[in-house]
């Protein structure tokens, strides 16, 4: 995939189908695409794509439960990884909560996720605590994230 063109935009319809398929392809235990229709109708709720065309390269979502806001899932299809596409999901993420008003943004992430671990503290997330045994297959430990949003 040499070509690096992709837009952020909020996700429509017809994404729904190849999200699902990409929380099966990322999580042990991913959302259905049930679940994603349901929280994308929840007024809290905001999911924006990664989209070459019609192709979903990566998602997040993030429920705003003002002054805070957490991204619940976020993920980039393997064959578009390490092309800045999580990054820029993450920045117009913390975009969104901030034009929300959310004073602060949390996110969980599995122990082991060097890679997520990584890219969220080189954007400016503190490592705020630890959920014992938050996930599942394989049982792990999850690190609890938080980045203060700068507002004004």
């Amino acid at each position: 995939m040499a070509d690096d063109t992709y837009v952020i935009c909020p996700v429509t319809e017809p994404d729904f189908a190849q999200i699902a398929a990409l929380e099966q392809a990322c999580f042990s235990d991913p959302w259905s695409e049930e679940i994603l229709r349901e929280s994308a109708a929840h007024p809290l709720y905001r999911f924006l794509a990664a989209k070459d065309g019609d192709r979903v390269l990566g998602y997040a979502g993030m429920y705003l439960t003002i002054p805070e806001a957490q991204i619940a899932n976020i993920a980039v299809a393997k064959e578009a990884r390490r092309r800045g596409i999580g990054r820029e999901i993450l920045r117009h993420m913390v975009r969104l909560a901030e034009e929300s008003g959310a004073e602060e943004l949390f996110l969980e992430v599995r122990v082991h996720n060097e890679a997520a671990i990584a890219l969220y503290e080189k954007e400016g997330f503190v490592r705020v605590g630890t959920r014992r045994n938050y996930y599942s297959d394989p049982t792990e430990d999850g690190y609890i994230y938080v980045r203060n949003l700068n507002r004004g």
